[in-house]
């Protein structure tokens, strides 16, 4: 699969994505289509510990719209990408119950989740254009658009 989500990441061939629900995929693609090249790389390095994975989701009307599950291997590199899957991708109604279902189903399916980030789209475009990234995470907060759980201790600080 080509993708600039694949190659910003720099997956290795064999190991790339897996899982993937083409719908998720696609609305992703073109969700980030417009940012700066090399940003999903530095917040995957800087918020993704090593040995672990991140859920991110992006709600659109309480349904899942897109999703990137990242998991980094122990040297803290990219080791491979997903969408999340059903049954967590279809829990709707309430965003936080559907952020719970997503990341057992990452903690069962890709080892531990050490980030959650589960965000409405309408917050979600706000965070890409904001130039204060961390406003722009505590206004979704603030207004009930996003569910941050578990939280790496980078992220913390840099939120705090």
């Amino acid at each position: 699969m080509t993708s600039r989500i694949v190659d910003e990441l720099a997956l290795e061939p064999n190991s790339g994505p897996r899982d993937i629900d083409q719908n998720q995929w696609a609305n992703l693609e073109a969700f980030l289509r417009d940012t700066p090249a090399g940003d999903l790389a530095l917040a995957v390095r800087t918020f993704v510990p090593a040995g672990s994975s991140a859920a991110i989701g992006i709600f659109d009307e309480n349904r899942l719209w897109a999703s990137l599950v990242v998991s980094v291997d122990n040297s803290g590199k990219p080791a491979s990408v997903s969408t999340i899957q059903r049954p967590a991708a279809e829990a709707g109604g309430d965003m936080a119950k559907a952020a719970n279902e997503a990341v057992k189903w990452v903690q069962a399916h890709h080892g531990p989740c050490s980030m959650g980030f589960f965000v409405d789209k309408v917050h979600a475009e706000a965070l890409l254009r904001a130039s204060d990234k961390a406003t722009a995470i505590r206004t979704a907060s603030a207004s009930g658009g996003l569910v941050l759980s578990p939280v790496p201790p980078a992220l913390a600080i840099a939120l705090a």
